[in-house]
């Protein structure tokens, strides 16, 4: 009896775990979540900050060089938008719970059962985020001594990782809602009306007289008698008198002016364009795709032995494999005496950046500018994009995407 319980139980357990298995890998995102907030308190104390007074003087002759409009330029409400680095992590635990709410509150069971996409999606944030977290772990607790580089680098990635598992983990849900919303039943078809014979009047019998309102409308109008030029003359004489009608002559149309001769064309008209115009796109559209799915890596023809053509519109990118764009940007940050202090940031763009960038008829757009800007910018070459990059955007406006990294 005892191994027949023992398989009930496993089978119930099993079953169980295959009905709400998208609510137990959202138990398990979070709690990895909280994992990462910890070692992010664990890693921030051991950076040590730099306020010597030696590194201040460098940090303002390098302000001085830079440009000074980054950090003064920023509206309130850009920055109420940035969040900071604590806040990304903190929070990451309660917006994928909140996520998670709404599609339960609307769907019900069903959508904590889940379907294979949202489990698969979901499963591989999980493990994406313990192995960074685990690799952290076993090189803190390895070393004795942990030099501030290193400690900065653990933070640069435990950040990188923690946002694209947050919004993938967050996308991943959000399309298993729009994958689980009932569709809509079409309206039934109201009746047709009952088909009314058009008003006849009742048959009177043979013999009687006619309607008032038929007399009014078949009677002939009234019209009163011609008098004649002669006053003398006797009724009898006026109504023996016939009156012969003449017939109207047709009016005589007169004669049409020749059609002038049309002359003949020196030029030859242009023929009209067969193809159907279309409004150029900002992108290209393998461009696009990159941008919408943060995920999505690059195709073969961007390694080491692809041939950089675009798989779309074949656009050659000159830019060699493996290779990274460094740009210094200066900020400003409040001190503990409410004075604000230059410092600068250091920023590593990839490859990936430079393809989601491109367009069809060649040159790049900023995505930056299209995500963020009310104009979009244009730039001839990748020097002119990393050029615009550094003196047009802030440096919380580079955090924000994905390809470019604080190193």
């Amino acid at each position: 009896m005892k191994p027949e319980t023992e398989e009930a139980v496993q089978a119930a357990k099993g079953l169980l775990t295959e009905l709400v298995i998208v609510a137990s890998l959202v138990r398990a995102l979070t709690d990895t979540f909280g994992s990462a907030s910890d070692l992010y308190q664990k890693l921030k104390r051991k950076s040590s900050p730099r306020d010597s007074d030696d590194e201040d003087r460098f940090h303002i002759s390098m302000f001085g060089r830079r440009r000074r409009d980054s950090g003064f330029g920023m509206s309130g409400s850009s920055k109420d938008l940035c969040e900071s680095e604590g806040e990304l992590i903190f929070t990451s635990s309660a917006q994928i719970r909140a996520e998670y709410d709404r599609g339960y509150r609307k769907i019900g069971e069903s959508f904590a059962r889940g379907d294979a996409t949202a489990q698969i999606q979901l499963q591989s944030q999980i493990i994406q985020l313990q192995k960074v977290c685990l690799v952290i772990h076993q090189d803190l607790s390895m070393s004795s001594y942990i030099a501030p580089s290193s400690t900065h680098s653990h933070l640069v990635r435990l950040i990188q990782t923690t946002r694209t598992a947050r919004a993938a983990s967050m996308a991943a849900l959000s399309m298993q809602y729009q994958r689980m919303l009932p569709t809509p039943s079409p309206s039934p078809r109201q009746p047709d009306p009952p088909f009314s014979p058009p008003y006849s009047p009742p048959c009177s019998p043979p013999g009687a007289f006619p309607d008032p309102e038929d007399t009014w409308h078949t009677t002939k109008p009234f019209k009163p008698r011609r008098r004649t030029g002669d006053s003398s003359s006797s009724s009898t004489s006026s109504e023996d008198k016939e009156f012969k009608i003449l017939p109207v002559p047709n009016p005589i149309s007169k004669p049409k002016p020749p059609a002038p001769k049309p002359e003949p064309d020196l030029k030859p008209k242009p023929k009209p364009d067969d193809k159907p115009t279309t409004k150029t796109r900002l992108f290209c559209i393998y461009a696009k795709e990159l941008q919408d799915n943060p995920l999505m890596p690059l195709a073969d023809a961007y390694k080491p032995c692809g041939d950089n053509k675009c798989p779309f519109c074949r656009t050659y990118l000159a830019m060699r494999t493996g290779k990274i764009w460094e740009i210094v940007v200066d900020d400003c940050r409040e001190s503990r005496h409410l004075r604000r202090k230059p410092l600068y940031r250091v920023f590593r763009i990839k490859n990936r950046f430079i393809v989601k960038s491109h367009r069809e008829q060649g040159g790049f757009a900023c995505v930056l500018c299209a995500r963020f800007r009310r104009f979009d910018m244009l730039c001839r070459d990748i020097g002119s994009l990393m050029d615009h990059l550094w003196r047009e955007h802030t440096a919380d406006e580079l955090e924000w995407d994905c390809d470019i990294l604080e190193c």
